[in-house]
C-alpha cells in the first residue's frame, strides 16, 4: 500500500507548513511575472514538509491550474509553429524525467533538488544577461526542459529562452509559455498517474494549496509594474540559492 503518513504531518508541523505556504504564493507571484519559476522557487519550502516524490506531482496539479487558466485566455496570441517545434522533444524529456523519479531513494532526490535550485540560482546571479547558455536547436530544448519538469518540476526556463530568442512579441511569449506549461504538466500528470506518484489523497492536498497560488498570481499582477526586469531576477535568483541551500543543508546535516 502507498504511504500517505506525510499528509497527516502537515498539521503537525505549522513552521514548516507556514513556510511552504508563503513558498508557493511567492513562487505564483513569480510565475506570473515571469512564466517560469514556480517549482523552482516552491519545491524546497515544500520539500520540508513532504517527500520530493510528491513535490513534483503536486505542483504539476498547480501548475496546470494557473497556466490552464492563463493560457486559454490569452490562446489567440499563441505562437503555434514554436510551441510545435518544442512539444515533441517536451514529452520525450518529461517521459524520461519521470521514469527517474520514481527509482531514485527521497533524500538523494532532496539533495539533488537542492542543489540544481542553487546552481540555477547562482547561474542566474553571475551570468550577463546577454550571454547565450543554451543552443538553438528547439528539440534539444524541448528534450531538457522536459527532462528537468519530469524530474525536478522545473523546465519552464528552459522553454522560456529558446521562446525569448525566437519570439519578437512579449504577448506572444507568454501565451505560447503558458500553453507549453499547461500541456506539459497535463502529461507529467498522466506519468505521475500511470506510475503510482499521483492519488486522490495528494490532489486533495493540493487543492489546500490553490488559495496560496491564487494570492501569489494576484501579488504577481499587482507588482508587475512596480519592478523593473533586472530588479525582478536578481530577487528571483537570490530566493532560489536561499531556497536551494536550505534544502540540500536540511538533509545534509
Amino acid at each position: 500500500m502507498p504511504d500517505f503518513t506525510f499528509l497527516l504531518d502537515l498539521a503537525n508541523h505549522p513552521a514548516a507548513l507556514a513556510w511552504a505556504l508563503l513558498g508557493v504564493v511567492v513562487a505564483y507571484a513569480v510565475f506570473t511575472l515571469v512564466g517560469f519559476g514556480s517549482a523552482l522557487m516552491a519545491s524546497g519550502p515544500l520539500a520540508m514538509l513532504m517527500p520530493v516524490g510528491k513535490v513534483i506531482p503536486l505542483l504539476a496539479i498547480l501548475d496546470f491550474a494557473g497556466s490552464s487558466l492563463r493560457g486559454w485566455r490569452a490562446r489567440k496570441e499563441v505562437a503555434w509553429g514554436a510551441f510545435m517545434r518544442l512539444f515533441p522533444g517536451m514529452l520525450a524529456g518529461q517521459l524520461l524525467g519521470v521514469l527517474v523519479l520514481a527509482q531514485l531513494p527521497p533524500a538523494l532526490m532532496a539533495v539533488a533538488l537542492g542543489g540544481f535550485v542553487v546552481v540555477q540560482g547562482l547561474k542566474g546571479l553571475i551570468k550577463r544577461q546577454e550571454e547565450a547558455g543554451l543552443p538553438r536547436f528547439a528539440f534539444g530544448h524541448g528534450l531538457f526542459g522536459g527532462v528537468l519538469g519530469g524530474l525536478f518540476g522545473s523546465g519552464g526556463f528552459i522553454y522560456a529562452a529558446y521562446l525569448e530568442r525566437t519570439l519578437e512579441s512579449r504577448t506572444a511569449f507568454r501565451a505560447t509559455q503558458a500553453a507549453l506549461i499547461a500541456l506539459s504538466t497535463a502529461w507529467r500528470i498522466v506519468l505521475c498517474l500511470s506510475l503510482g506518484l499521483l492519488d486522490l489523497k495528494l490532489l486533495a492536498t493540493a487543492l489546500a494549496f490553490v488559495p496560496a497560488m491564487a494570492l501569489g498570481v494576484y501579488t504577481g499582477h499587482h507588482i508587475d509594474l512596480r519592478i523593473s526586469r533586472q530588479q525582478l531576477f536578481r530577487l528571483l535568483n537570490g530566493l532560489l540559492v536561499v531556497s536551494g541551500a536550505s534544502l540540500v543543508l536540511r538533509y545534509l546535516a
